[in-house]
């Protein structure tokens, strides 16, 4: 007896060398995929390319230990062709057979924008993602990244921090914390918003993972926003991967000295449409999505505008600078940074440094 489609399924994508490529021949040749149960493993390693063992693990994937593991994954895990799988990703070329997920599935039927960019981000980059992340959020946007340092943990953080609504799409296992870094963010996506992932559980943070999963990236949104960029970052993958999905593709612009200001500018001149706030984006996608009305923010006390002039929105100043530039003690311009912190207006960055916010 045949498994059902769900299963089988379920059990191809435990299996690592069923590529994205090899997957999308697979569901291309057979329909239903139940059909290819009855190819002959010489059919099935010469349309795949592979072993005669692997053809054999296609032929018959589901042995009593790997059916006893995909009936536990399978509460878990959404299959393509499920009413669950999200619409936008079911269109790309390769979708994942299966999507493995911990938090609020609801979150793949709202609609969604990347935000990715340098791992090694510059406090400029990171001001930039979480300010573009708390606008979007505002606007009813879910905001989806890779969980990677810097850019990518600063936009999961700003949305949540926000009230707003996030996806991490990981290039692990959905039961693998990486970097070590984000656990805490990753405890709290989880129980917040959503993790997912495409790889089997257990399975580590390969470098060839990475690639793959910045498609689902892409993949999930009418739009990804690439925020700094050497010019060989992986956020030029994801870049090129939306455009070659009809996607919108955006980028930030930065200093013409910063090597993260490369990758962006080429996508630029390449034609990515240029960001200077959130109603760039909102402007290119569907559902005449609109920033809602806001009041003014209040102005600092007079005795704090002095320090927030001194500090800029691109580099972080350290406290001792900014001691020294003033002519004030460092107590009292910690006491003034806590304040403005305190309002929103600056936020500290690595090594006793500050940046402005507004």
């Amino acid at each position: 007896m045949h498994p059902s489609d769900r299963e089988l399924l379920i059990a191809w994508s435990l299996l690592p060398f069923l590529s994205p490529a090899r997957t999308r021949l697979l569901l291309e040749y057979f329909d239903p995929p139940s059909k290819a149960l009855d190819a002959s493993p010489a059919v099935l390693e010469g349309l795949l390319s592979v072993t005669r063992d692997q053809a054999s693990a296609v032929k018959h994937p589901l042995t009593l230990d790997v059916l006893d593991r995909v009936r536990a994954l399978s509460s878990s895990v959404i299959v393509l062709g499920d009413p669950a799988y999200p619409r936008l990703l079911a269109e790309i070329v390769d979708p994942p057979l299966a999507i493995h997920f911990r938090g609020d599935a609801a979150l793949l039927d709202a609609p969604c924008v990347a935000i990715v960019g340098s791992r090694r981000a510059s406090p400029y980059a990171i001001n930039v993602a979480r300010f573009l992340s708390r606008q979007l959020v505002s606007a009813g946007l879910t905001i989806v990244s890779g969980l990677a340092r810097g850019v990518d943990a600063a936009a999961h953080s700003s949305a949540l921090e926000s009230g707003g609504r996030t996806i991490a799409v990981l290039g692990t296992g959905i039961d693998i914390v990486y970097p070590r870094s984000n656990a805490a963010l990753f405890r709290e996506i989880g129980a917040s918003g959503l993790l997912l992932t495409e790889f089997a559980p257990a399975t580590p943070p390969l470098p060839e993972n990475f690639p793959v999963r910045n498609r689902v990236i892409s993949g999930l949104c009418a739009g990804t926003v690439i925020v700094e960029a050497t010019g060989r970052s992986g956020s030029l993958i994801t870049a090129r991967m939306a455009a070659e999905q009809g996607r919108e593709v955006f980028a930030v612009p930065g200093s013409i000295f910063a090597a993260g200001s490369e990758g962006t500018h080429r996508l630029i001149q390449y034609g990515a449409k240029l960001v200077h706030d959130a109603t760039d984006i909102l402007d290119e996608l569907p559902g005449d999505l609109r920033l809602p009305a806001s009041t003014p923010p209040v102005p600092p006390a007079p005795e704090l505008r002095q320090v927030l002039e001194a500090l800029s929105a691109d580099d972080g100043t350290h406290v001792d600078s900014l001691s020294s530039t003033l002519r004030r003690t460092t107590g009292e311009v910690a006491e003034a940074l806590l304040q403005l912190e305190l309002g929103g207006w600056v936020r500290a960055v690595p090594g006793g440094r500050y940046v402005r916010t507004k």
